[in-house]
């Protein structure tokens, strides 16, 4: 223990500049030289997201801001305002393409500093000397800030934004003099920059109003109004760029937005499990990061900072910091919260470790009171858990140094094989929009609708819905070429000859091992829209087309128990395509029939008997199965003409796929 006591005296004679400095130029190197190793020299990025703000940073450079596109609309799909338009500054001065990457990585790394810097600040006050030194290494130690400082990404400067606005609202409301001017500034600056670098900045927002608002230190309570506009700047700005408030990122991946939304309160309790038993325990996900079977000790981390801040009597510190440790919960909401090496998760790190620093204190206050000479342990407790994340280092920087190499030979390459053999002209549909925009030089259309307007909700109800809604936006303003995951689009009837492709196996940071291009072909489009199996006369009456979710909502159909992975794409024998839902045990609808007219429906089962009521009334039974689809008719009676609610109804415990119906006259 004493010689732990040493180097936590060492470290605090020459201040905090020198170990920082030194900790992150030796983290700086060591990432930096394990990815140019890697690559042959060359600078890489290990997440294809990095290239989206890249891109951004490019049309704010150009002034042309979020048009990610030149001479598409603008997007709103800048999920960080902030990060793009720092990064702008250097394209003026010719450090474009993968050149940008020293810029980001040169930021990423003065942020880890500033953030370890801010932890300490942080801590102190709160928790002993010792074990505020312990919360900054543990900063240093964890690889996941390493990681993302070498990302390109907005991780790390978001985490030094969350850190500094936590410390400077703790200082507001615990000096006893009258605030400078300067120093209200900085908070409503932070107040406001927070929520432009990442969405969940509010917190910053909400600590800056609060203690602006308890605290007033000789000014009017409308200071605390100001930075109320923090959260509001980004969507002001899309609106007035793009015409919409809402990021094509929420519409993609915010459960609040799902198409599905029955499935929230189970993808939220399956979310929280797995943050809490999974991610917490360093297992599955966080393996890479965090060392397995910690999550006994991670739950009381923000506990124990609570406790600090009643026994030292600083509130506001513990407060502030427990507020930034639970935006962790945030990311919960996100239907994808577990991709990407959980870049939504670590800005809050570095509040946890203040905790971990506070439950150091408590382990060697507890043990003080058996014996007084047992007060050191602390140094013992919180080395332990320095030298337990920094064990994880080496693995970390193995997996950035594949992940970004991963990234070059399969995006990157990509991208520089579509700026050379595809027409000019050429639009290319991708489901990873980062590296292909920003380096091939042809413009793209977004599956995913992170970068295309109005593709996102598409994107998030399934391939059955996308395929429908390509079917109303026609070939000309579909693209002319894909360059996707196969397993991803779900489409296959729209992948045309086959270009080339790029396999990366070994790599899990990407979505999948190959990446394929084609030329696109759409002949299949509404080569369904009609009954293929069944003669009838004239023109329908109305039509309900499954999937189709225009059509979905107009006919009031209930999507019941539906999910994404019953949004489905069928073909039959003789290339027809149409969107259908599978898994269905009832379609519940309104329609338009006519007295003594067909009511026609295509469906599709394994083995299903179905039972057709209309207004309650049953018409008839079909029984299925066996081919890729089939067509049913019923005749309409006389008394149940109109607009009517049917209802298909399968037997027992089978299920059926929908794909059309059809009133005829």
């Amino acid at each position: 223990m004493r010689a732990f006591r040493l180097v936590f005296d060492r470290l605090k004679t020459p201040g905090p500049a020198i170990p920082i400095a030194m900790a992150t130029l030796v983290l700086g190197v060591a990432a930096t030289r394990a990815i140019l190793l890697q690559t042959g020299g060359e600078p890489a990025v290990p997440l294809d997201d990095a290239f989206i703000h890249f891109q951004f940073s490019r049309t704010f450079a150009e002034l042309r801001p979020l048009q990610y596109n030149a001479g598409a609309p603008a997007v709103p799909g800048a999920t960080s305002l902030l990060w793009p338009m720092v990064l702008a500054p250097f394209h003026w001065v010719g450090l474009g393409g993968v050149s940008l990457i020293w810029v980001a990585w040169i930021l990423g790394y003065a942020a880890l500093a500033g953030l370890g810097y801010e932890t300490w600040r942080a801590a102190q006050g709160l928790l002993s000397r010792e074990s505020a030194i312990t919360a900054a290494a543990m900063v240093f130690a964890f690889g996941g800030f390493t990681w993302f400082a070498s990302s390109g990404m907005e991780v790390v400067p978001f985490a030094w934004l969350l850190m500094r606005s936590a410390r400077r609202t703790a200082q507001w409301a615990e000096q006893p003099n009258p605030a400078t001017n300067w120093e209200r500034a900085e908070l409503l600056a932070l107040a406001i920059l927070a929520p432009m670098m990442r969405p969940e900045g509010v917190i910053a927002t909400a600590l800056v109003v609060g203690v602006l608002a308890r605290f007033r230190r000789g000014g009017a309570l409308a200071w605390a109004l100001v930075p109320m506009v923090g959260p509001l700047v980004p969507g002001a700005v899309n609106l007035a760029l793009t015409g919409q408030w809402v990021t094509t990122t929420a519409r993609a991946k915010w459960l609040l937005y799902t198409p599905y939304p029955h499935r929230i309160p189970a993808t939220l309790r399956y979310h929280l499990d797995v943050f809490f038993n999974t991610l917490l325990d360093g297992r599955v996900w966080s393996s890479v990061f965090l060392p397995r079977g910690i999550k006994w000790l991670v739950w009381f981390a923000l506990p124990a900072l609570l406790f600090a801040g009643a026994a030292r009597q600083r509130w506001v510190r513990a407060v502030a910091l427990t507020a930034v440790g639970l935006g962790m919960l945030l990311p919960t909401t996100y239907d994808s919260f577990l991709v990407n090496r959980l870049r939504y998760l670590w800005p809050f790190a570095a509040a946890w470790f203040v905790g971990m620093g506070a439950l150091a204190d408590g382990v060697g206050a507890a043990l003080a009171r058996w014996r007084d000479d047992l007060a050191g342990s602390r140094y013992l407790v919180g080395g332990v858990f320095v030298g337990a994340l920094a064990a994880h280092l080496p693995a970390t920087l193995d997996d950035l140094a594949v992940s970004a190499d991963a990234i070059r030979r399969q995006q990157v390459s990509m991208a520089r094989w579509i700026a050379t053999e595809l027409p000019k002209e050429a639009i290319v549909g991708v489901n990873d929009a980062g590296a292909i925009t920003y380096l091939s030089g042809r413009r793209t259309f977004d599956l995913v609708g992170l970068t295309s307007r109005g593709e996102a909700r598409y994107w998030a109800a399934g391939p059955g819905s996308r395929f429908e809604h390509y079917e109303h936006l026609g070939a000309d303003r579909l693209p002319t070429h894909f360059a996707v995951y196969d397993s991803w689009v779900g489409i296959p009837p729209l992948m045309g000859e086959y270009l080339t492709s790029r396999t990366v196996t070994g790599a899990t940071i990407l979505g999948d091992a190959t990446k394929t291009a084609y030329v696109a072909r759409y002949d299949s489009l509404n080569s369904g829209n009609l009954p293929l199996e069944i003669n009838v006369a004239g023109e329908p009456v109305d039509r309900l087309d499954i999937a189709d979710l225009v059509s979905e909502s107009d006919h009031d159909y209930q999507l019941f128990w539906a999910t994404q992975q019953d949004d489905i794409v069928l073909e039959d024998s003789a290339g027809h395509v149409d969107g259908g839902r599978a898994n269905r045990v009832e379609d519940r609808f309104k329609l338009e029939l006519r007295s003594g007219g067909k009511l026609v429906a295509r469906v599709a089962s394994r083995g299903a008997g179905l039972s057709v009521l209309v207004d309650g009334k049953e018409l008839g039974r079909w029984r299925i199965g066996g081919s890729t689809w089939e067509e049913h008719a019923l005749t309409v009676p006389p008394e149940l003409g109109g607009q009517r609610v049917v209802r298909v109804v399968a037997s027992g415990q089978e299920t059926f796929t929908s794909l059309h119906y059809w009133a005829f006259p």
